[in-house]
């Protein structure tokens, strides 16, 4: 059976909640850290320098 994969909850503390993600996909260059210019291994890494996107409520 395959493992249905899960989109990250808008508190975790993970790359993908971090306003410094760019999403270069259609680039063909993947997601990257803004920062540094490195690949996001996973969608459950981060960094010490995550800082959350502002939500607009």
């Amino acid at each position: 059976m395959k493992k249905e994969i899960e989109n990250p909850k808008p508190d975790e503390k993970v790359c993908f909640n971090c306003k410094h993600i760019l999403w270069m996909v259609a680039l063909g260059q993947g997601v990257k850290c803004a920062l540094d210019k490195k690949d996001i291994p996973s969608r459950f890494h981060t960094c010490n320098n995550f800082d959350p996107k502002t939500t607009s409520n």
